[in-house]
C-alpha cells in the first residue's frame, strides 16, 4: 500500500478573514469622515506638537493624518507620502463626506 489512507473529513481553511471572530478582533483605524475633520487642522499633528509615547514608532512624533499611521522617522514618512496607498487615501479623505441630511434626501424624505 502506498501513501496514507485519509480517514475523516478534511477541514477547509478558506474564508478566514470573514469569520465573525476575526472581524470583531480587527484593529480599527479612523473612519474617513474623522480623517476629513483631522485634515482641517494639520498643525495639531506636526512633529514636536504630538505627545511623546514610547510605545509608538518614532516616539509618536511622525504621524500620517490621512492613513492614521505612525512612522519611525521623517524619511520613512516621506517615502510613505509618495506611495500609491497614501495618495488614494488622501484623495478619499479630501472629498466632502456625506451627511445624514444627504442620506435622508436620497431616501426621499423631505427636509423642511
Amino acid at each position: 500500500m502506498r501513501g496514507k489512507k485519509h480517514t475523516g473529513r478534511k477541514h477547509k481553511n478558506q474564508n478566514k478573514k470573514t469569520r465573525p471572530t476575526v472581524i470583531a478582533n480587527k484593529r480599527r483605524s479612523k473612519d474617513i469622515d474623522q480623517v476629513h475633520d483631522d485634515l482641517k487642522a494639520p498643525q495639531k499633528f506636526k512633529a514636536g506638537s504630538l505627545p511623546t509615547d514610547e510605545d509608538l514608532p518614532g516616539m509618536g512624533q511622525y504621524y500620517c493624518i490621512a492613513c492614521t499611521r505612525f512612522f519611525t522617522s521623517a524619511e520613512v514618512k516621506a517615502k510613505h507620502e509618495k506611495s500609491k496607498l497614501h495618495k488614494r487615501r488622501l484623495q478619499k479623505a479630501s472629498d466632502t463626506p456625506h451627511t445624514q441630511r444627504d442620506a435622508e434626501i436620497a431616501a426621499g424624505m423631505t427636509h423642511e
